[in-house]
């Protein structure tokens, strides 16, 4: 039997099976939703929606990740598109997709920053 579109797309994902753990443990753990098939789908961007916030999410098991513009440019965008407000989450995880102590983060934009600590 043949496995559903769906399946096979997300098993060729580049997102690796810690990545896909850590995503779905932080959608959880902020009490949002995962985007289907990771925002790769029309109509539904970025990786998690939590309340008025649209999320990318981004997990390595590396001790170093290098931050990319276009990760933020995309976020931003795609959350101005659905009137939410763009976040980038960066998780150093574990293999089995746990993060290491101190290793999960969140980046907003400066204006929205100062907003929340006014």
């Amino acid at each position: 039997m043949a496995m559903p579109p769906y399946l096979a797309r997300r098993q060729q994902h580049r997102i690796g099976k810690s990545g896909r753990k850590s995503e779905d443990r932080l959608s959880k753990t902020l009490g949002g939703r995962s985007r289907p098939a990771s925002g790769a789908m029309d109509g539904a961007k970025g990786d998690i929606g939590v309340g008025q916030f649209l999320i990318e999410a981004k997990s390595t098991t590396s001790l170093s990740m290098s931050l990319k513009l276009d990760w933020l440019v995309k976020i931003a965008q795609e959350a101005r598109a659905e009137h939410k407000e763009p976040a980038l989450t960066v998780s150093f995880v574990r293999p089995d997709g746990m993060p290491v102590k101190d290793g999960e983060w969140v980046l907003v934009p400066m204006a929205r920053w100062r907003e929340l600590v006014e």
